[in-house]
């Protein structure tokens, strides 16, 4: 979750720099693409790949090549749709742990009624420590199960938003910043 917090700051910090210089008011023609193409290309490896640039590359490869403000528009909202379903996708493992937590946390508690349980026979006789130690096992492998899965989902939940916002984000950053601007004549 460490991991994919740090490459969603990453791709927001991305969203405050300007990658195409467009003044406000000024047009992107289908013959200036190149330019501008070259200019995401000579970015770091490390920045190209982020949504924002390769959009923008894609969107401005499309307008070159088609001379169509529509098709770039749609060629850049398809890349940022087929990136918020990876994103999501790779959340799948992350689901499963966060729904696995309490279904171990129940296995604990098995256990411990078990333990519980198989020391009946003294509490019979007077000695109920050995019932109390299983039924403490099983309640607390309970208790700590749900706290940790309610923590999890928590920081799921705000891993998943902060995806979704980035994706609205780099949506309306691509339409704003670009889209507008061009025009096929």
């Amino acid at each position: 979750m460490g991991y994919k917090a740090r490459g969603l700051t990453r791709e927001r910090r991305i969203l405050d720099r300007q990658l195409v210089p467009i003044a406000e008011g000024m047009r992107i023609l289908p013959e200036d693409t190149r330019d501008y193409v070259r200019q995401l290309q000579a970015l770091p490896d490390a920045e190209r790949g982020l949504l924002v640039p390769r959009a923008l590359l894609h969107a401005l490869q499309r307008f070159g090549a088609t001379r169509n403000v529509q098709d770039a528009s749609s060629a850049s909202h398809t890349l940022v749709m087929s990136e918020a379903e990876r994103l999501d996708s790779e959340m799948s493992m992350l689901r499963y742990i966060a729904w696995a937590i309490p279904a171990i946390g129940f296995i604990g508690t098995v256990r411990g009624i078990g333990d519980a349980l198989g020391q009946a026979h003294k509490a019979v006789g007077g000695d109920i420590s050995g019932v109390t130690e299983g039924l403490g096992v099983a309640f607390n492998s309970t208790l700590i199960a749900l706290l940790l899965s309610i923590f999890l989902m928590f920081l799921l939940h705000q891993l998943q938003l902060a995806q979704e916002r980035l994706v609205l984000d780099a949506e309306t950053w691509l339409d704003t910043r670009l889209i507008r601007n061009m025009q096929a004549r």
